[in-house]
């Protein structure tokens, strides 16, 4: 919570000299000014909820927090009459804040991005640990985000009709999610796994339940419909070339 107030406090900061100062006699630029430090401020709030590191969220929004104060420090000089000296604090806080986008970054591509928390957590009921469809079309964003620093692979199988999911959980890790699409049709999405990690998965699976058949796909630079699409186009294919 105090993460998505941290920018609006840099804009107060900024702000202040208009209550320092006498006031100028003419609103423009300064309203246009005022304008983007609020945007900027609205932009940086929302990062703060971003499934990212807490290390590469925290200076993201330190960046657009300080470029917020930046707009804001202009704001108050068209504004009010204040000191040429003074004006100076917004060029240190655009330095200031590509410096913080820059350690970002470099938290960024150091991949420090954990995984998605529990369903539970993220207000979705699950029944023995498998989710619904309804449950992936709500995630779906947040995996696509998250499959853009870090890898994010779909396994989808078809099993026996009265296959329990909650049975397919007990071969999956802590982050990895099971959603229940159909009676016998289930999407495991893992997280951090690429297509080798995968298929470890798979055969561990196979070794104990009954598979009829089985699509692998990594969520990389399309969405999760998408994938889910091509996944069933291809199993579909399988059905049609076995019989």
């Amino acid at each position: 919570m105090w993460l998505s107030l941290l920018p609006w406090g840099f804009v107060l900061l900024g702000l202040l000299p208009l209550w320092l100062f006498p006031r100028q006699a003419s609103l423009y630029p300064g309203l246009v000014f005022l304008l983007a430090a609020l945007m900027l401020a609205a932009a940086a709030s929302l990062y703060a909820r971003v499934p990212l590191g807490p290390q590469a969220r925290f200076f993201w929004v330190l960046g657009l927090g300080l470029m917020s104060s930046a707009m804001a420090v202009a704001a108050s000089r068209d504004l009010a009459q204040i000191p040429e000296d003074l004006a100076v604090v917004a060029s240190v806080a655009s330095l200031m804040g590509a410096c913080a986008f820059l350690m970002g970054l470099f938290f960024l591509l150091r991949r420090e991005v954990p995984s998605l928390p529990p369903a539970t957590q993220m207000g979705f009921r699950h029944e023995g640990g498998v989710l619904s469809h309804t449950a992936l079309q709500a995630l779906a964003p947040s995996l696509e985000a998250l499959s853009a620093v870090r890898p994010v692979t779909l396994l989808l199988l078809h099993t026996r009709a009265d296959q329990p999911g909650a049975e397919l959980v007990q071969y999956l890790r802590q982050p990895d999610m099971v959603f229940q699409l159909g009676p016998g049709q289930f999407l495991i999405v893992l997280q951090g796994s690429n297509l080798e990690g995968a298929q470890v998965v798979f055969r561990r699976i196979r070794q104990n339940l009954a598979i009829r058949a089985y699509g692998v796909l990594p969520l990389q630079g399309i969405s999760v419909q998408q994938a889910l699409a091509q996944l069933e186009g291809e199993l579909q294919h399988y059905y049609l070339t076995q019989h």
